[in-house]
């Protein structure tokens, strides 16, 4: 069962990667998968049933959002200019790339012949055919340790933690209203769990000095996401892309079959061989969870270190190397995708890729509708302070 999760702040929230011990340490810029498992877990566990468990990242919102995700690796942009349209370079660059001779190098430049440059900026949404960049604010709380004894400021105890503002501001309508982030929950169809879920008010770190108040909504999904839609739209792209680069000269790359990404909406611990760390997801790697049988054309993909504190145990999680979210892997299926191996896609969506997915790690999407257009137009109004 796949559930919809609106969270609201009703405080400031900090999610630290690791834990507190510095001054000044950043909170995440979402609330991650492992606070709503943790939080989950202190209402009701059930080791069994949280086996099966799948906490997605919740990335924020503004009102009307329909999704926040985070904005894929191939995303270019003109440098120098944060208005300028965003341009997804996946499928210009694959067939680029099919080329001959493979020396030539993909390197789009604006008009004084500057290089475009990835754009870096978190997560995204689409408003209106536009696209809409999207952040939490973070700011410094500064506050006292206290004395149990005395009951009065503890000498030398001051700290000042960045957190997560309580409050967005929505420049086209100048208004203010509470910080969102919007995720999901796989969880066994349980009504224990399904309640536990409603009963969370509170996320995060320190808790006892006053932050984490939040308050969750529940909702189904809206069921079919179009996956095989999105598909045939993004083999459809690279058909025609291949089919002007052949009338222009270049090498006749027929692009039978389908061709599909698995875009990484959250940091995945991948292993190769069960035990090698790698940032890559193979043809291999996608024929075992699958049974499809593909070719890798491109990655687009970094790493990261992931590690996390254990607040009730009070002490770190395992350090992990990891592949970043926003990671993308394009594959081509020659013979075509079958009725089954959509429906494998599918699962692979709800389930997830590699390690401590119960904990939000993994989750990933096929054929982000980012890879469906060539470029999108920018809200100019519209932003997140």
């Amino acid at each position: 069962m796949l559930l919809d999760l609106t969270i609201t702040a009703r405080g400031p929230l900090a999610f630290p990667e690791r834990r507190f011990g510095e001054q000044f340490r950043a909170s995440l810029g979402y609330v991650p998968g492992g606070a709503i498992y943790g939080a989950l877990g202190a209402q009701a566990f059930n080791a069994k049933q949280f086996r099966d468990l799948r906490c997605h990242n919740a990335y924020p919102v503004a009102d009307g959002d329909p999704w926040s995700r985070p904005l894929p690796m191939s995303a270019l942009q003109p440098k120098g200019d944060e208005n300028a349209p965003i341009y997804d370079s996946l499928v210009e660059r694959v067939c680029w790339e099919r080329q001959e001779p493979a020396g030539l190098i993909y390197a789009p430049t604006d008009e004084q012949g500057r290089a475009w440059e990835v754009v870096k900026h978190g997560f995204y949404t689409l408003r209106n055919n536009k696209l809409a960049l999207r952040s939490a604010v973070q700011r410094v709380l500064t506050r006292v340790a206290i004395d149990r004894q005395r009951g009065t400021a503890a000498a030398s105890r001051l700290y000042s933690p960045l957190v997560l503002n309580e409050v967005m501001y929505l420049k086209e309508e100048d208004t203010y209203y509470p910080s969102t982030f919007r995720g999901s929950v796989s969880l066994p169809d349980d009504d224990a769990l399904c309640a536990a879920l409603k009963q969370i008010d509170s996320l995060g770190a320190r808790q006892t000095s006053g932050l984490g108040a939040v308050t969750i909504d529940v909702s189904d999904t809206n069921g079919d996401d179009h996956l095989k839609q999105r598909v045939e739209d993004l083999t459809r792209r690279f058909r025609e892309q291949a089919k002007a680069y052949r009338e222009l000269g270049g090498a006749k790359w027929m692009v039978r079959g389908h061709v599909f990404t698995v875009n990484l909406l959250a940091d995945a611990i991948l292993r190769e061989q069960g035990w090698l760390p790698t940032q890559e997801l193979s043809a291999q790697a996608l024929e075992d969870l699958t049974g499809i049988e593909a070719t890798l054309l491109r990655s687009f993909s970094n790493t990261a270190v992931v590690g996390g504190w254990h607040a009730t145990w009070r002490e770190p999680k395992p350090t992990a190397l990891a592949t970043s979210m926003g990671s993308v892997f394009v594959f081509h299926a020659p013979n075509g995708l079958s009725k089954s191996n959509f429906e494998k896609l599918a699962d692979l969506q709800t389930n997830g890729i590699g390690e401590r997915r119960s904990e939000g790690f993994g989750q990933v999407r096929i054929c982000d509708e980012f890879h469906l257009r060539a470029s999108y137009p920018r809200e100019q109004k519209e932003s997140m302070q």
